[in-house]
């Protein structure tokens, strides 16, 4: 093995990380897993947390920028944090404000716009996808903030997100690995900004 070896694409595992999260949450939250079994879902939000916030340093390591930023902020934000929120009101029988989640969703939500536009210039089905994303995220924080009536909906986007999200993964690696176009992603909604010269 040579040393001029480079790190990998750890774009479609750090997507997984984010999947094995969202999924098994929204089942959560839309009432599908008993709220006695939300200690199994713990486990869940930190490893694949952690999963994603290691794929997201390394892509930054390889120099990306589009998806090793939501990556690292997801696996913060969406994953590491809702965890702890768990274990305390599981454990320590103290649950925190709603709108204290609210406010994080929001903050990421509002965050997601940018990545929106920044997903249309790489693929139209990523592009969509993050629109169920962003509105869902808005939702659930919203809904975090005492309006009543937004969370289901809310969790049913960021599920179908997700689920399209496994689809989006298997593309970027089997594309990667045979070289070639195994699952189409979609062409870009936007075209790339020209390169301006200054005189």
């Amino acid at each position: 093995m040579g040393k001029d070896v480079s790190w990998g694409n750890t774009q479609a595992c750090g997507i997984l990380g984010l999947c094995t999260v969202v999924i098994p949450l929204s089942a959560l939250n839309l009432g599908w897993i008993p709220v006695e079994g939300a200690p199994i879902v713990i486990p869940w939000l930190l490893f694949g947390g952690l999963v994603q916030i290691i794929c997201g340093i390394i892509d930054f390591r390889r120099g990306g920028l589009l998806l090793a930023t939501p990556l690292v902020l997801f696996g913060f934000m969406l994953c590491i944090t809702p965890a702890f929120g768990e274990i305390v009101k599981i454990w320590i029988k103290s649950p925190a404000p709603g709108y204290l989640n609210g406010v994080g969703f929001l903050v990421v939500a509002a965050f997601v716009l940018a990545l929106l536009y920044a997903t249309g210039l790489v693929s139209s089905t990523v592009f969509y996808l993050v629109i169920l994303l962003d509105i869902g995220l808005w939702l659930v924080g919203l809904a975090g903030l005492g309006i009543v009536g937004l969370a289901v909906p809310g969790w049913y986007l960021l599920l179908i997100f997700a689920l399209g999200m496994v689809y989006v993964a298997c593309a970027i690696y089997l594309n990667e690995v045979f070289g070639r176009q195994v699952l189409p992603l979609g062409a870009p909604i936007f075209k790339p900004p020209s390169a301006t010269v200054s005189g």
